[in-house]
């Protein structure tokens, strides 16, 4: 009988239009597999489908059979893709199906066999979920390894190119060396597009730096848990190997060891603000000025000559944004100067542009924090414009996005829409 699905469920109440990560969605990866050659190109799917399913061996025994059952509506969880688009799901599968992997390619030839085989030799898909088979070569390998690299659901699913997941699985082997091992860069080309991908276009190192790594070493600086820097190893001028020196990033739990960043994260809740937000805050704020827009904002809430703040937590993240306040004595002693009332569409145009701004907001909140902001939403919300557990129509995720940013930025001060008409007029120019 296959176990239980372990991996956490979404929040009741949580929608699929923000649907954020819960908690580290890891599972071991044998290092065989990521030093794997493919004897044809993989696609982004292709790569995320192979991780869901030995995610899944691992997680669960298969029947009598020896075939592993995955739902669909899980299966498109654990990748981020669309269930409805079945036909490209089913083409994905069967290509995959029939992709040969060369195994474990990083060890010296002279101390291993030469082993390769397709990963999946068996697939099915039925109306509501998968059912697939492993090779045997590799099916003790794949649910019990010995070395492996810890790959994280939550971080495979950001990217959007398959050469970035390719290079930062072979990164995350190495993440607590702090650099990879050298390889020749052929063979390398090889491991990240498959042994026979696009060979003519990239028999030079400089054209596959230039459209395969540059991109793929920016889109994992910018969406992964790690940071990592191309070294490249010459005989001449000639370009003969590469490493990556890599850098785990700061997350903020790590960085409120600190008692300041603390207290400061206790303040912003007591003040409004979502926890899992106030902790990203003192990660990417330099906590001076955290706590210098905390001050500028009780001060303005102890104001008793000026109208009563009706969003402290958004009068702070402006003045945290826009620098109201700056550090120590340097800080101003009254809000910026007022100008004009800007006319009805410009504040429309603001609007629009916070909307497209908000939902990565909400993507990178706490699932606890997710919810209760759905919960305070629907507290106001009238009936067809509530968020329900099933899909929400349009007008609810509508309603629920415009109430969203005015709850996380209140009101746009007249500054604020004068200081957006001039960025509108910058950029046009």
């Amino acid at each position: 009988m296959a176990r239980k699905r372990t991996t956490s469920q979404s929040p009741e109440g949580q929608i699929s239009l923000f649907a954020s990560k819960e908690t580290p969605d890891a599972f071991r990866k044998a290092v065989q597999i990521v030093h794997s050659k493919p004897k044809q190109p993989l696609s982004l799917l292709q790569r995320k489908l192979g991780n869901a399913w030995a995610k899944h061996a691992i997680e669960n025994s298969p029947d009598e059979h020896g075939w592993w059952v995955l739902g669909i509506r899980d299966l498109a969880i654990d990748v981020g893709f669309d269930s409805n688009n079945r036909q490209y799901l089913k083409e994905s599968a069967e290509a995959l199906m029939r992709i040969v992997f060369e195994w474990d390619v990083m060890s010296p030839t002279n101390k291993r066999p030469w082993k390769a085989s397709v990963m999946f030799p068996e697939v099915e898909i039925h109306a509501d979920h998968i059912r697939y088979q492993i090779s045997s070569q590799l099916r003790e390998l794949i649910v019990k390894p010995e070395i492996y690299a810890l790959i994280d659901m939550n971080v495979v699913r950001r990217f959007r190119r398959a050469p970035s997941l390719a290079i930062w699985e072979f990164c995350s082997r190495y993440e607590k060396i702090g650099q990879t091992a050298e390889v020749e860069w052929e063979k390398f080309r090889d491991m990240v597009l498959g042994e026979t991908a696009e060979a003519v276009t990239y028999q030079e190192y400089k054209y596959f730096k230039a459209k395969v790594l540059k991109p793929a070493v920016a889109e994992i600086n910018a969406e992964s848990n790690l940071t990592i820097t191309l070294v490249e190893a010459k005989m001449g001028k000639r370009v003969t190997a590469l490493r990556f020196m890599i850098e785990k990033k700061l997350v903020a739990e790590e960085l409120v060891d600190d008692g300041r960043a603390v207290e400061l994260i206790g303040e912003l809740v007591r003040l409004g603000v979502m926890q899992s937000e106030a902790k990203r805050m003192v990660k990417d704020h330099p906590l001076d000025a955290v706590k210098a827009a905390l001050d500028y904002t009780k001060r303005r809430m102890a104001d008793k000559r000026a109208e009563k703040l009706d969003n402290p937590a958004a009068y702070f993240r402006h003045a945290l944004q826009h620098r109201y306040a700056a550090p120590a004595a340097d800080a101003p002693s009254e809000e910026p100067s007022q100008q004009p009332s800007p006319k009805m569409d410009l504040r429309e145009a603001y609007l629009q542009a916070q909307l497209s701004d908000v939902e990565g907001y909400f993507r990178e909140l706490d699932a606890e924090d997710q919810s209760a902001l759905i919960e305070r939403y629907n507290e106001q919300a009238i009936g067809p414009l509530k968020l329900t557990k099933k899909k929400p129509s349009r007008a609810a995720e509508a309603g629920f996005r415009r109430w969203l940013v005015k709850d996380v930025w209140g009101e746009p001060s007249p500054e604020d829409l004068v200081d957006f008409a001039q960025r509108i007029l910058a950029a046009k120019q």
